[in-house]
């Protein structure tokens, strides 16, 4: 559906908490809509959509529909408005749990946006170009991708239990899965729209970046070795190239 998207703009984005029901009679920009927390059910003309979290729903522009909650608790989301010549679209849901920057997106996307220096705000609109080829490629797996991806499970179970190990080595993923390093990659980019080294940095920044939200540490070394960096130098470097600013001044 997100094949021949140009002009694409970012327009406004917001993280919030969101009303227990509303209704809308056209929407006025295309639209990302997160799950943060809680579940949310969506009416169209010809059917509904529910959104739990972990999920997000694009809601095309002058799309009308109904919504409310249907989680007992709060429910929170991030919203990112765009413009652009999209073609023929249609609301649609789709699970990012396997982004590789899904709590990026969906905790400080609007902060950095809002709030960021120019390069970050590039880097935003980056992860929206990503985000919609991950998105385009879940709608085209066909039954061989799906077997391609099945060889590569063995990795990806790994990194769900050491991806923030600093002793993590590139080279152990593809051996996992008796095949070689460049047909791994071939497969993991198809997979997760990024490389192997792109979606460990991303998952581990994002985690550094909730740390640091929550203060749950004194020194940059604790947080590195929190989240997989045995050289303090090197994270700090890293850190700054993802978020525009340092470790020390993001915790300021």
């Amino acid at each position: 559906m997100f094949e021949n998207i140009e002009n694409l703009k970012v327009l406004s984005t917001l993280h919030k908490i969101s009303k227990p029901y509303g209704k809308i009679e056209s929407r006025k920009a295309h639209s990302f809509s997160f799950r943060v927390f809680g579940s949310m059910q969506y009416f169209f003309e010809d059917r509904s959509i529910l959104v739990n979290e972990g999920e997000m729903i694009f809601l095309p522009k002058g799309s009308r529909y109904t919504y409310k909650k249907v989680s007992e608790e709060d429910t929170v989301g991030t919203i990112i408005n765009m413009d652009g010549d999209f073609g023929a679209v249609h609301p649609s849901r789709y699970s990012i749990k396997e982004f590789y920057d899904a709590d990026y997106i969906m905790h400080h996307f609007a902060d950095l946006w809002n709030f960021g220096s120019p390069s970050q705000k590039y880097q935003c609109l980056s992860l929206v170009y990503s985000l919609f080829s991950y998105v385009s490629n879940l709608e085209s797996l066909q039954y061989e991708d799906k077997k391609k991806f099945n060889m590569i499970e063995p990795a990806v179970s790994y990194l769900q239990h050491h991806i923030y190990d600093c002793d993590l080595k590139m080279n152990t993923l593809h051996r996992l899965c008796g095949i070689s390093n460049t047909y791994f990659r071939k497969i993991f980019i198809a997979r997760f729209g990024t490389s192997p080294k792109n979606y460990i940095v991303g998952k581990r920044f994002s985690y550094a970046k909730s740390i640091i939200d929550s203060g749950s540490f004194n020194t940059v070394k604790e947080l590195a070795l929190m989240v997989g960096y045995k050289d303090p130098l090197y994270f700090g470097k890293v850190f700054k190239q993802h978020f525009g600013t340092s470790p020390s001044a993001m915790n300021r």
